[in-house]
């Protein structure tokens, strides 16, 4: 909920998306100030850009004599921001089978309201940085530098904050049933749930913030590396990423049957509870690497949003009562278990809370495998066609899918930049959408169908 309103804030003060990263939490936004420096994330299959970890240290911190310098921040009023935003959908399933019929329905419907919210920017020039740290060198013997895997550094400069309180209400309601007609016996199955929630900024509280990188030199100062930060910008690769994800994805496919329906309604509390995405992702950075993670921002989580997380913590073996940063003894399978979670997590953490619902109400309708079919042919061809392509679909095998369905399935996909019409056949980019926006919804549906299996 938290991310997906800094996202639209975001989205409309800098839409092109190359200047600042929306806060992803409010557990982050302390760690989100000025001179705060970052963790730079490694690159999944679908990284729509650079994604950093905030941390507690600053720049002064890592700095010899740091305490006293003077940045010379300052600070102007920007933006005023309020949005309304709704979405439903429905769809049905109907089968007649010789003397078994078979019947359901799924709808999911979500609402967002945010106050009226105004901003204001805080800024230090890179140029003053520069004049600031130019004499200062950085301490090797400071926690953070020693465990840094390189001598870049990331830190904040600007940051975009609430000037007053402000508010976020979000209604979300998903409902599912199946019909079951055999001969005299009738069973039913309905699923409801709804809830409501409101979030509140206080004022002071971290909506973006942009990144400076930064080299520690060999006499240990600070300098901007200009050759790095140019490659970096002009580098863009498209190619086709749906092999290696399904590679990394199998073991899914391989779990064995009694474990499916853990991970599966662990995921469906997720897919109701977003903001335990962030965490989520962030306590699988270190056990991907065999080390045990730090517990600790649970404590700052809601009870429903801690909940999802250490369940599917325990589900993975991951236990409380070991320490931070100790290796953990992982066998084989449990590394290629958490690995393919660790996909689905990212994947997920790139989407909106409303697709979200659709995609667990996807699953409940059985229609994940005919997504992943039209998912395919809208990738294998988005290199080759232009921004619209009006008969993309045109001499591919229909996906069988109701009308309702594919109702359903066209707004999943509005999500991941792209826009269908089942009458022409015809597709949309939307502008401005990258082709791993479809590749996080590929590895989402493809996880979530071989959990199904």
């Amino acid at each position: 909920m938290f991310q997906s309103a800094t996202k639209k804030i975001v989205s409309e003060i800098d839409p092109d998306g190359y200047a600042l990263f929306p806060v992803k939490s409010p557990y982050h936004s302390q760690n989100c100030k000025q001179l705060h420096l970052l963790i730079k994330k490694e690159k999944t299959f679908f990284s729509r850009g650079e994604s950093y970890v905030p941390t507690p240290f600053t720049l002064k911190d890592i700095l010899i004599d740091g305490q006293d310098l003077d940045f010379g921040s300052s600070s102007s009023i920007i933006a005023c921001y309020s949005e309304a935003f709704s979405t439903s959908v429905s769809a049905q399933v109907g089968v007649d089978s010789g003397h078994v019929d078979v019947g359901g329905h799924v709808s999911g419907s979500s609402s967002e309201a945010m106050s009226s919210v105004e901003m204001r920017k805080h800024t230090i020039s890179e140029r003053t940085l520069l004049d600031v740290v130019k004499d200062r060198k950085v301490n090797q013997q400071h926690q953070f530098v020693k465990e840094m895997k390189n001598n870049m550094v990331y830190v904040i400069l600007d940051v975009i904050e609430t000037e007053q309180a402000c508010s976020v209400n979000n209604s979300a309601k998903v409902e599912t049933g199946m019909q079951f007609l055999m001969k005299l016996l009738k069973t039913e199955a309905e699923l409801s749930a709804s809830r409501e929630r409101k979030l509140t900024f206080p004022a002071g509280t971290s909506i973006a913030y942009k990144v400076s990188e930064m080299m520690i030199s060999s006499s240990d100062t600070l300098e901007l590396d200009w050759v790095k930060c140019f490659a970096a910008s002009a580098k863009m690769t498209t190619f086709d990423r749906k092999e290696p994800l399904a590679a990394s994805l199998a073991e899914l496919k391989e779990m064995c049957a009694d474990k499916k329906p853990l991970f599966l309604n662990v995921i469906f509390e997720i897919l109701g509870h977003s903001d335990s995405l962030v965490v989520l992702d962030e306590l699988l950075g270190p056990i991907m690497n065999d080390l045990q993670p730090d517990f600790q921002v649970l404590d700052q989580m809601e009870e429903d949003n801690r909940a999802c997380v250490a369940k599917m913590l325990d589900l993975l073996g991951i236990r409380k009562e070991i320490p931070p940063g100790e290796p953990l003894a992982l066998t084989a399978e449990s590394k290629g278990i958490i690995r393919a979670i660790n996909i689905l997590i990212q994947s997920l953490s790139e989407m909106d809370a409303e697709t979200l619902i659709l995609l667990a109400s996807s699953v409940k309708a059985e229609i994940t495998s005919e997504q992943i079919k039209l998912v395919t042919i809208i990738d294998d061809k988005w290199a080759k066609v232009p921004q619209h392509q009006p008969d993309l679909l045109e001499g591919e095998e229909d996906p069988e899918l109701t009308d309702g369905e594919f109702e359903m399935t066209h707004h999943v996909l509005e999500d991941s930049g792209v826009q269908l019409d089942r009458e022409t056949d015809s597709v949309l980019r939307i502008e401005n959408r990258k082709q791993g926006d479809v590749h996080a919804l590929f590895a989402a549906l493809y996880a979530l169908n071989a959990l199904c299996k």
